[in-house]
């Protein structure tokens, strides 16, 4: 078998000039695609930095609007202030105003008023001594009149002693009759129940025995009514009143079996109460009439 054709099928090395060119060619073609890289990222990376670039731009215009507008809102509050300021000075200067005038105002008035009350006080002082003139010289008329009116009195009183002296002389005569018939009258006193019944066997008066009762400490006696106020038996004493002809005669500090004398009716009647016993909100005794009330009638009054 004969080996010469063997290696008629292998490739055939290509020529060395078209094989560096075709390197080159790559080569080119790479550092083209480099460079448009690069070209494309600084574009991208100069995009990128411009669009942070506005951005900050527009926060910073933001941050000098905002200051502005407060800028602006200040300097219209500051602006309000000062109006505000220059109100109160104006209102307060005119209050100063107003309080020199009213000062000034009552500074007048008060010397007015200072003027009238002198002139009121001179004039009502002409008016009182004038009206104590006009007093003075009616007091003297009157004073004349009354010494005449004095003079007649005087003969009045000498008349009015003249005629006493005759009502002393007829009282002498009454008393000294009234003492001759209240001699048994005042001597008659009853102690107790015996004694009493021996004044009622004389018959010269009518006696009404009687006793308080405890709870009302009033009693009626014939026509006239006895009140007990008040008791101490150990002192054998006693407060009573006496209601006779729509009087009432009060007695305190009376003492047992002691006589209490008082006048009843237009006649002028002594009647005699005495009170034989007290205890504690209770007493009794007795009441004293005259039969011939009218020769008792006659007499001095007794003091109630």
């Amino acid at each position: 078998m004969s080996t010469p054709n063997a290696g008629s099928n292998l490739p055939k090395p290509a020529p060395q000039g078209k094989g560096a060119e075709a390197a080159k060619l790559v080569a080119i073609i790479v550092l083209f695609l480099c460079v448009v890289y690069l070209v494309y990222e600084n574009f991208q990376t100069k995009k990128a930095f411009q669009s942070e670039v506005d951005r900050i731009t527009v926060q910073v215009q933001a941050v000098e609007d905002n200051y502005k507008l407060a800028e602006a809102s200040l300097s219209g509050q500051i602006a309000g202030l000062k109006e505000e300021i220059d109100g109160t000075k104006s209102a307060v200067d005119s209050t100063k105003t107003e309080l020199k005038n009213t000062a000034a105002t009552i500074q007048t008035t008060r010397n007015q008023t200072k003027q009238e009350l002198t002139k009121a006080l001179t004039e009502k002082t002409a008016e009182v001594q004038a009206q104590v003139k006009a007093a003075k010289s009616d007091a003297d008329t009157k004073i004349s009149g009354v010494n005449t009116e004095v003079d007649g009195v005087k003969s009045d009183v000498v008349q009015v002693k003249s005629d006493l002296a005759d009502t002393k002389s007829q009282l002498s005569s009454a008393q000294a009759k009234l003492a001759s018939m209240g001699e048994g009258f005042e001597a008659a006193i009853a102690k107790n129940s015996a004694e009493l019944a021996q004044l009622k066997l004389k018959g010269e008066r009518n006696y009404i025995e009687f006793d308080f009762p405890k709870k009302k400490q009033i009693v009626k006696v014939e026509d006239i009514r006895l009140v007990l106020t008040k008791t101490d038996p150990k002192k054998g004493k006693y407060n009573m009143k006496i209601l006779v002809d729509d009087t009432e005669i009060e007695k305190k500090d009376l003492l047992i079996n002691e006589p209490v004398q008082f006048l009843v009716g237009p006649s002028r009647v002594r009647y005699e109460v005495v009170i034989n016993w007290v205890e504690k909100n209770k007493a009794g005794g007795y009441l004293a009439v005259p039969k011939d009330k009218t020769l008792s009638s006659i007499g001095v009054p007794i003091k109630k």
